[in-house]
């Protein structure tokens, strides 16, 4: 009997030291859980317009812009799959014909975040009208005008101008209301191809 009580007394705290040890054991680094960048954003039951144009930067824009307006940048191409990461490789994003492919710069300018982020559109109404001539880059102006008017509002947001998105949302002005949208949009095309840097908006092709 006197050994049966040493033995437990002798054992116990041993025991419970390690248990206290095994509680108060910090996580290892990287077994954080991380969200996932690439996922599909959920809106509310009532989305606002932000929201809405969140969802279409999501499925027109992000390829190409990063999941935080950032651009086409090292980073966020790390965030795919391996074989998507090669943005101007043939079988990636350009497409596996050159008929069907589109040209992307080698840098994608962001769109949010950075302090130059949408500096040349003062105005609402030209940013929704550039947006609308020159994007998706593959079939521009393929959206309707009112998802247009909703990645605008999304855009705005994320630069911290949410007075225009209040406007915006009060009643959006149309494009034949813009006193702006019609010079605008006479200078898209110039600025388009500008801001590609290929003569011909075309993948080129390298066999």
């Amino acid at each position: 009997m006197a050994i049966a009580l040493f033995w437990t007394l002798l054992v116990w705290p041993a025991n419970a030291a390690a248990s206290a040890d095994t509680q108060a054991a910090p996580p290892q680094p990287g077994s954080e859980a991380t969200s996932d960048r690439l996922a599909e954003p959920v809106p509310s039951n009532s989305p606002t317009q932000v929201e809405r144009g969140r969802s279409v930067y999501y499925y027109h824009c992000m390829p190409c812009h990063g999941d935080r307006g950032q651009g086409l940048t090292d980073e966020f191409r790390a965030v795919w799959e391996p074989d998507h990461r090669n943005c101007w490789a043939r079988g990636c994003h350009t497409g596996k014909a050159e008929l069907a492919a589109f040209y992307i710069p080698r840098e994608v300018p962001a769109v949010a975040g950075a302090p130059a982020a949408l500096g040349g559109f003062p105005q609402t109404d030209a940013l929704f009208s550039y947006v609308r001539q020159t994007q998706p880059p593959q079939r521009p102006g393929a959206l309707t005008d009112a998802e247009y008017w909703d990645v605008t509002a999304f855009l705005l947001e994320e630069n911290g101008r949410s007075a225009e998105v209040s406007r915006l949302a009060a009643g959006a002005p149309g494009p034949a209301n813009c006193a702006t949208c019609v010079l605008a949009m006479s200078a898209l095309p110039l600025l388009a191809l500008a801001a590609a840097g290929h003569p011909d908006g075309v993948h080129e092709r390298k066999d």
